[in-house]
């Protein structure tokens, strides 16, 4: 053997002893990420009693609990695409268990827009923040659980389409009982699925005025003009792309954005009491 392949044998070796060290590092470092992450200090409770004020937009409808006590429900059904200022009061002692309705406006045939010419397959969406001092906002770490999905893939298999409605199937899966509340076991439920601005939208734009109230409201089985609802406050006819700009809050929603059409969402977020 020459001294060149010696060399060129011995520098193999070298890379080689490299990558395994290399690899090791990897791995320990690995480790201990998931034993940082799994030995975290736990954000401290406030302590105190205090209102926590929070804002939601959901395509299309939700309603929201907290700690299984009903909170708040978009007063609109369809259209405008608005969002809503909610508020709750806390005992400041205790976790906070979040739990969300979130409703894709669907039909029967999981279609909207049925009664015109073009009926289409609607996409929902899920944004909210909640100014709780726990930095609670929607994000890939909650859980979500598909409540309604459809059209099926056996119905459109059989010829479920915009032009055949008759054949489409949409599964209800029930609601799960207790779900809102805090001790509801969720593990087996899938985390969500994070979406951009540009993959979910934010929709039709909501206006509102003492005049008038929100306006900008349509029908979901043929797209006409309801015109204004005067009976709605301006905190149920905001604006989402004011309300989340620059917020760390995200679209959430389950794996498929038109098919999964009642979506449940579900998010402890926990802290620890030093209160006596």
């Amino acid at each position: 053997m020459t001294n060149h392949t010696l060399e060129t044998v011995d520098r193999r070796r070298q890379a080689h002893a490299d990558r395994k060290r290399c690899l090791s590092a990897q791995i320990a470092l690995g480790f201990v990420v998931l034993l940082l992450a799994g030995t975290a200090t736990a954000v401290e409770c406030p302590g105190t009693p205090r209102t926590v004020v929070g804002t939601v937009y959901c395509d299309n409808l939700f309603t929201l609990w907290v700690n299984g006590r009903k909170v708040a429900t978009d007063p609109v059904a369809f259209t405008p695409h608005q969002a809503v200022r909610v508020a709750f009061e806390w005992d400041g002692t205790s976790s906070l268990t979040y739990a969300i309705q979130c409703e894709d406006y669907a039909s029967e045939s999981g279609y909207e827009y049925t009664g015109s010419t073009r009926p289409q397959l609607g996409d929902g969406a899920l944004v909210a923040a909640f100014e709780d001092g726990l930095g609670t906002v929607t994000a890939a770490s909650w859980r979500v659980y598909t409540a309604t999905f459809g059209p099926t893939d056996t119905s459109r298999s059989t010829g479920c389409s915009a032009d055949n409605l008759g054949k489409c199937v949409v599964e209800n899966r029930g609601m799960p009982e207790g779900w809102t509340r805090p001790d509801f076991d969720d593990s087996t439920w899938a985390f969500a699925t994070p979406y951009s601005a540009a993959e979910a939208g934010w929709g039709r734009r909501p206006t509102w005025s003492p005049e008038e109230g929100c306006c900008t409201l349509t029908s979901p089985v043929d797209r006409s003009s309801l015109g204004c609802d005067r009976s709605l406050k301006e905190s149920e006819c905001l604006d989402p792309r004011v309300e989340f700009a620059g917020s760390a809050a995200g679209f959430i929603w389950a794996a498929d954005l038109e098919r999964d059409n009642r979506v449940l969402f579900r998010y402890t977020a926990n802290c620890v009491s030093t209160s006596p």
